[in-house]
């Protein structure tokens, strides 16, 4: 269950750095793209971090 959480979360976080990508090359105002793209690699970071101790946890 924790794994599909952990998931989920790093999905979110590769949405928000892909979201930042696009915004930098197509937007109008491109300010809040560097926001995104570190927030979306934190967020994916973290989650994998959390997993990794998981599973070393687990065996």
């Amino acid at each position: 269950m924790l794994y599909v959480l952990f998931n989920t979360i790093r999905n979110i976080g590769l949405g928000l750095f892909v979201n930042g990508l696009f915004l930098l090359q197509f937007g109008d105002n491109p300010s809040e793209a560097p926001i995104a793209l570190v927030e979306g690699v934190f967020i994916m970071l973290v989650s994998g971090y959390i997993e990794v101790l998981l599973e070393r946890k687990r065996k």
